[in-house]
């Protein structure tokens, strides 16, 4: 299999990815579980897709009543753009895609490296 690329290792977020089905209502699973809504958002644009990476680009808006999107408004004028695949090790050479793609938009985007961590202490 090989080893991982320590350089794209340091670009890139790596997660780990559970899928489980919780039926129609995943709000309801979440509050069987335990959770507790903080607060809703409704993320509004456009997911593009080649062979292997996602890309997708959108605003994020808020919602000024629990389930009502009928009236949001946008929280910044910034777009987000999100790159992602999926790949069972980081030694994939298909890694180079999504670098590769990131590099192409530097000149036109601002990229930051998500940190869950940083974001999950921010609050």
């Amino acid at each position: 299999q090989g080893t991982p690329d320590t350089q794209a290792h340091e670009k890139l977020v790596t997660r780990t990815v559970v899928r489980a089905h919780v039926g129609n209502n995943p709000v309801k699973f979440l509050a069987d579980l335990g959770f507790k809504t903080d607060y809703e958002v409704v993320m509004k644009g456009k997911r593009y897709r080649t062979k292997h990476i996602e890309t997708t680009i959108y605003k994020v808006q808020k919602v000024p009543k629990a389930g009502d999107t009928s009236n949001t408004t946008d929280i910044s004028s910034q777009c987000l753009v999100e790159m992602s695949m999926q790949v069972h090790n980081l030694a994939d050479p298909t890694i180079v895609e999504l670098l590769n793609l990131a590099e192409t938009l530097k000149p036109i985007v601002k990229l930051e490296k998500y940190d869950p961590n940083r974001a999950a202490t921010n609050k």
